[in-house]
């Protein structure tokens, strides 16, 4: 191969991982870490998605009084843990790129009296009972806040969590 056709493609592919960059985030491969010998004999990969980091905006009323909003930036870490034949864990796992997406998330539900209250989506998950003692990550919960949120004080735009 030519250089210039090789920095063609190099360019091709930045280009192509820039235009779509969902379809450009690696994923794990167990054949990365492991020789096909050992994936015949039972060598297995898990993916784990942690969040790391997840930061809010300031709440914000859009589509009528009483629905609140907050713009929430959550960082991932793809966790590629490799286990062997036997089931245990392998020191060849090993973790990818941060993900960092971005999303709309409702807090406030507006009420046919003009209030609003807290906005539960269906697939939320209560603090479980048995973490009273354990630390425990407030990611992908319901708002515990009041609603309609305070505003901020002037001059802070984000906040590690929700306003309150």
């Amino acid at each position: 191969m030519t250089r210039t056709r090789g920095a063609t493609l190099v360019f091709a592919a930045l280009v192509a991982a820039a235009a779509f960059p969902s379809s450009a985030r690696a994923e794990c491969y167990l054949e990365n870490v492991a020789s096909p010998e050992e994936i015949a004999g039972g060598w297995t990969i898990h993916e784990d998605l942690r969040v790391v980091k997840q930061v809010d905006s300031a709440p914000y009323e859009q589509g009528g009084g009483g629905n609140w909003f907050v713009d929430r930036e959550t960082t991932t870490l793809p966790m590629c843990s490799v286990f062997d034949d036997l089931g245990g864990y392998s020191l060849r796992s090993y973790m990818l790129q941060p993900v960092v997406t971005k999303s709309r998330v409702k807090i406030c539900q507006a009420t046919a009296a003009g209030g609003s209250v807290p906005f539960v989506p269906a697939d939320a998950k209560p603090r479980p009972a048995d973490t009273t003692y354990e630390v425990y990550l407030s990611y992908d919960r319901p708002y515990a806040g009041s609603c309609p949120p305070v505003r901020p004080a002037p001059g802070l735009e984000k906040s590690t969590g929700p306003v309150r």
